[in-house]
């Protein structure tokens, strides 16, 4: 009878466990995988006194409560550069996150992608996510309005030292890049017209280049083959395309997709 009641308690605690560790592997209501994501979201009441204490050590993050976050990270970083988008009913698109370390993601993934996501947009086809990564990224200055430095019309030099990590798939390098190395890289690069690129997204300059690091895999099936970055006024929107085999046959679809969401201001 004991071993009976015993089986029968093991029994109740799988049945208790399994949605919870399954709920990792599934999508949640705002399009992560909590398995291999961690959301981000500012805290609407932190102050910044705060921050600087939870940085520096001398306090624990508190417990938020969902009611405390701020969410739109998308649309404010993006509304910084000048850049509109248009969400996409065919993708869930995600807030900001963070790609668990390794083992769950592989280090190549993180070095090619970042650790840190503005959004991941999955599409419903479930061959293609989207990693989308915004150089707005800035602190909130309150009674000044942020906005791009019209003036740049140059390709920033760093935007060739992004690239040299993720093609090579090293570690970050902080070493300045040479003249040499940009070439290297423009050999491996596509560089869009300036045409193309103003007709297609209103930027000054587009650029793709494809991963082809075999061990950049996501969720043990999508491929990270290939990044699309465009850039305006120095600022840039770089979209990464994660596809599963049967995805990347179709990877012009997706392409177009992008094309359709994405606009600089004039």
């Amino acid at each position: 009878m004991n071993n009976i009641k015993r089986l029968f308690s093991i029994i109740c605690v799988i049945v208790y466990l399994i949605p919870v560790y399954g709920q990792k592997d599934t999508i949640t209501a705002e399009g992560l995988y909590l398995k291999y994501n961690i959301p981000s979201y500012h805290k609407s009441n932190l102050t910044t006194r705060d921050t600087v204490k939870i940085l520096d050590g001398e306090m624990d993050s508190p417990a938020p409560k969902d009611s405390d976050m701020e969410r739109g990270e998308l649309a404010r970083i993006t509304k910084f550069i000048g850049l509109t988008y248009k969400a996409l009913p065919q993708y869930i698109i995600s807030e900001t996150f963070y790609l668990k370390k390794p083992p769950l993601n592989p280090k190549e993934l993180l070095w090619t992608t970042g650790s840190i996501i503005l959004s991941q947009w999955i599409h419903e086809d479930g061959e293609c996510i989207l990693f989308i990564k915004c150089s707005g990224d800035r602190p909130i200055i309150k009674g000044k309005e942020m906005k791009p430095n019209k003036s740049i019309d140059r390709l920033p030099i760093n935007v060739f030292g992004r690239i040299r990590e993720r093609l090579n798939v090293t570690p970050m390098s902080f070493k300045k890049i040479t003249e040499k190395e940009i070439q290297e890289i423009k050999k491996k690069i596509t560089m869009w017209p300036p045409e193309k690129a103003k007709e297609t997204f209103n930027a000054q300059y587009v650029i793709t280049y494809p991963i082809k690091s075999k061990k950049s895999v996501y969720m043990g099936k999508y491929t990270h083959k290939m990044d699309l970055m465009m850039t305006k006024w120095g600022e840039h929107l770089t979209v990464s395309f994660l596809v599963t085999k049967k995805g990347n046959k179709n990877i012009e679809k997706y392409i177009k997709d992008v094309e359709e969401a994405f606009w600089f201001e004039d």
